[in-house]
C-alpha cells in the first residue's frame, strides 16, 4: 500500500522553515558577540565610567578599574590631539578572562563593532594599555566623522590608528628596508583592503608598519588642520587620492616646517 503523498505546498513550507531556521541559527552564532556588546548595559559587567564597562568578579577589581580609566583618559587625549578634538563616544568594554572575551570578541587585543547609532570597542586581555585603546578610539573617531567609511582606504584608517597608538617603533626601519631607503617607493594603493591587516600575520605586521610610516609622514606636514580638511572635503564628495596629495602639496608649498608627533612608545607594562 502506498503512503499518501504530502501536499506539495506543505513540503515546500517545511523546507522553507528548515532553511530559515538553519540560517537563523548560523546568524545567531555569527552575530552573538556583537549583540552581546550592544546589550552590555543589561549584562553582569560593571560600569566603571561613562559607557565604560569592566568584567565583574575580578581580583583587585577597584585597582584595575582605576588603572584602566587612567589609560582610557590618556587615549582620549591622544585622539583629541591628532584630530583637534574628540566627537565620538563609543562604548568601551574590558573583557579580561578568556571565557569573557570569547563571548564578546575574536581578537584578544582589541576589536570594534561599528553601528550607525554607536560604536562598541572590546578590549581583551592582551590590549589593556593606552596604546591599544587609542588605536581603537582612532577608528571610532574617524568613522564618527566620515559620512561613508569607504571614502578612505584601509591603509589610511589603519595608518592613522597606528600612528596614534605608538606601538610601531620600527616603522621607519621597515619602510627603508622595503623601499631600498626610499629609492623604490611602495604603492600604498595595494593595501586597500582590511584583509591586508588581518590580525597576527607576518604580512599584517609589515603592512601596519608601512601604513604607519606613510600617515605619520603626511600628518607631520598637514597636522590636525589638514586631517580635518581631508575629512570635511571627503564628506563633500571629493576623492581621497587627489585630495590627500593636494592637502600635502599646499602645506609643503607654504614652506612650513614638518610638525613633530609624540614619539612612539612601547605599551606600558
Amino acid at each position: 500500500m502506498k503512503r499518501p503523498r504530502r501536499p506539495r505546498r506543505k513540503v515546500i513550507l517545511l523546507v522553507l522553515v528548515l532553511l530559515i531556521g538553519s540560517a537563523a541559527a548560523g546568524s545567531l552564532m555569527v552575530y552573538a558577540k556583537p549583540v552581546r556588546a550592544i546589550l552590555v548595559d543589561y549584562s553582569s559587567m560593571n560600569e566603571i565610567g561613562n559607557r565604560i564597562y569592566l568584567e565583574a568578579g575580578l581580583q583587585m577589581e577597584d585597582t584595575l578599574a582605576s588603572n584602566l580609566l587612567t589609560q582610557a583618559e590618556a587615549a582620549e587625549d591622544q585622539v583629541a590631539e591628532v584630530f583637534g578634538s574628540r566627537v565620538s563616544a563609543p562604548y568601551l568594554i574590558f573583557a579580561i578572562t578568556p571565557k569573557t572575551w570569547n563571548r564578546y570578541a575574536e581578537n584578544p587585543t582589541g576589536q570594534t563593532y561599528y553601528y550607525p547609532w554607536r560604536n562598541y570597542i572590546v578590549i581583551g586581555p592582551e590590549g589593556l594599555n593606552e596604546n591599544v585603546i587609542s588605536h581603537e578610539f582612532s577608528h571610532a573617531e574617524l568613522r564618527e566623522r566620515l559620512h561613508n567609511k569607504k571614502k578612505v582606504p584601509a591603509w589610511f584608517d589603519e595608518g592613522l590608528a597606528t600612528m596614534i597608538d605608538g606601538r610601531y617603533l620600527h616603522s621607519e626601519a621597515v619602510w627603508k628596508e622595503q623601499t631600498n631607503d626610499g629609492r623604490q617607493p611602495f604603492n600604498m594603493d595595494t593595501l586597500d583592503s582590511y584583509r591586508d591587516f588581518d590580525y597576527g600575520t607576518p604580512e599584517a605586521y609589515l603592512h601596519y608598519n608601512l601604513a604607519c610610516h606613510e600617515v605619520t609622514r603626511w600628518y607631520s606636514l598637514v597636522g590636525s588642520e589638514g586631517l580635518t580638511r581631508l575629512i570635511d572635503e571627503l564628506n563633500n564628495g571629493k576623492k581621497f587620492g587627489p585630495l590627500y596629495r593636494e592637502i600635502e602639496g599646499i602645506r609643503a608649498g607654504s614652506g612650513a616646517q614638518p610638525r613633530s608627533f609624540p614619539a612612539s612608545k612601547a605599551p606600558a607594562k
